[in-house]
């Protein structure tokens, strides 16, 4: 029944992303043609999907992005203007513009929604860059089209959204990027103790500076590598940087970037050579891609990865900003453009004030501690105990993001308990968690175990007594005895 939820979600998502394409490409078909048209109907096609994927808590914060998004896309839709007429000075504000939003999530979830509303439109511009133009030509046209297909695109996933709310498909009026109420750790492990310098600034700190730095990188060695294409890099850069989850998040999302890039290289040429291939047949593959994209997404980037290299060749092909099909250099420049990407943005995560994956992982497992200490101390029969496990169930699933980069470190053959056993006991703790709030009272000994699993997260990290802890609380949960 999930694969099922999953797909028609997919589907939903989908079809309100071809029909703001539709609705874009029409519209500007009969008032300036066919040739005008082509690319704002794919920039509504990108900032629906986009958007679409976004979990925001509830109508009203959705309104609010919405409302505000047509005003950021003509800002955006500035910047990639420059990014063609004044290129220094478009990076190093398309580069503000990324790394500028990682920096809000210090501020809390009001500080990340901000964010990213700003980088939504700049991502869709590394997706369909801006065409040039002839000297003397205003930029107001091109940036009044990008507001109108942001406008677009949020009525259709509007409209999305409220299907994607209904019962039948499983999904509630919360969503999941931030949590359903703002919860406070009584206490976090530090990421600050150490000697070093830069841990003592915030991760969203160290993010940001590592998002500059690697797209920094990617438009100097585009520029002076494929000159043509230098946007292949930088949106590999950006990709494997974006929703940082520590270094070896980085490192395992550059894998499953270059391994569907290139497969999706392979395919999308195949269909490049296909006689028949005409607009109308492109625009369909293109969807039908996204879809399987987007409903395999779920099970690993890599599909994700592979659909998304074939839908930005097939668009390139039919807006005439890539090599023509056939051309003998196509794969291999492809190829090796996001590979260099990829390795730019592993060597900022790495090198430039990095982030430990296991740092990333206690503050996660510490967040869900917390909130399931909140929940054990809430009166059950109070309106807040939903709030709570709701809070609680947030908690859980940010940790179970973290659970793809450990599990491949372990495929790798690492011995003894490792990280990805201390994210799996607490994905244990979910199911606990329903037993004891349905048929256990003692408090006393849950308490304990929260007190002693927190305890355990103490610096240095050590996964042996972490999971031993987490164990012992699923234990308790279910009435058994504190380890």
């Amino acid at each position: 029944m999930k694969h099922v939820r999953i797909g028609l979600a997919a589907l939903v998502t989908v079809a309100a992303a071809a029909g703001a394409c539709a609705t874009v490409w029409l519209a500007v078909n009969a008032i300036a043609g066919p040739a005008a048209a082509t690319q704002p109907a794919v920039l509504a096609t990108v900032v629906a999907l986009s958007l679409a994927r976004r979990d925001l808590a509830g109508r009203r914060e959705f309104v609010r992005s919405a409302a505000a998004l047509p005003l950021v896309g003509m800002a955006a839709a500035g910047v990639g203007r420059l990014l063609v007429d004044v290129p220094p000075l478009g990076a190093v504000l398309f580069i503000a513009g990324m790394s500028v939003p990682i920096w809000l999530r210090r501020f809390g979830p009001l500080g990340a929604r901000v964010g990213a509303l700003i980088a939504l439109p700049l991502t869709a511009m590394l997706v369909v860059p801006a065409a040039p133009e002839a000297p003397g030509t205003p930029w107001w046209p091109a940036a009044l089209l990008a507001a109108g297909a942001g406008a677009v695109a949020t009525l259709w996933v509007t409209a999305a959204r409220e299907l994607l709310m209904r019962p039948w498909l499983g999904h509630s009026q919360h969503g999941t990027a931030h949590p359903p109420r703002a919860t406070r750790p009584a206490s976090r492990p530090s990421e600050a103790r150490s000697g070093s310098p830069s841990r003592r600034l915030p991760a969203s700190t160290r993010m940001a500076v590592q998002m500059a730095t690697a797209l920094a990188a990617a438009f100097v060695t585009g520029w002076l590598l494929f000159p043509s294409h230098a946007m292949w890099i930088v949106l590999t850069a950006y990709i494997v940087n974006a929703g940082n989850r520590g270094r070896g998040d980085v490192l395992h999302k550059s894998g499953l970037r270059v391994t569907g890039a290139v497969g999706g290289t392979v395919i999308a040429l195949l269909l490049l050579s296909l006689p028949t291939l005409d607009v109308r047949t492109t625009t369909l593959l293109v969807f039908v891609t996204l879809f399987a994209g987007t409903w395999l997404r779920a099970y690993s980037y890599a599909y994700w990865a592979l659909a998304v290299t074939i839908v930005l060749t097939l668009l390139q092909h039919v807006a005439g900003t890539g090599p023509a099909a056939g051309e003998a250099g196509l794969l291999a420049e492809r190829v090796a453009a996001i590979v260099v990407g990829a390795l730019l943005g592993i060597g900022a995560a790495w090198f430039v004030l990095p982030v430990r994956s296991s740092d990333v992982l206690r503050r996660r497992l510490s967040d869900l501690l917390a909130a399931l200490a909140a929940l054990a101390g809430a009166d059950r029969s109070a309106h807040d105990a939903e709030e709570d496990e709701a809070a609680f169930r947030w908690a859980l699933r940010r940790v179970e993001e973290l659970a793809p980069a450990h599990r491949a470190r372990r495929r790798l053959g690492a011995k003894g308990i490792q990280p990805i056993d201390c994210v799996e006991a607490a994905c244990g703790l979910g199911p606990a968690v329903a037993e004891w709030v349905e048929e256990t009272d003692d408090d006393k000994r849950v308490d304990l175990a929260i007190r002693r699993a927190r305890a355990s997260l103490r610096p240095p990290f050590d996964p042996d007594e972490v999971h031993r802890r987490l164990v012992g609380l699923a234990a308790a949960l279910r009435g058994g005895t504190v380890a």
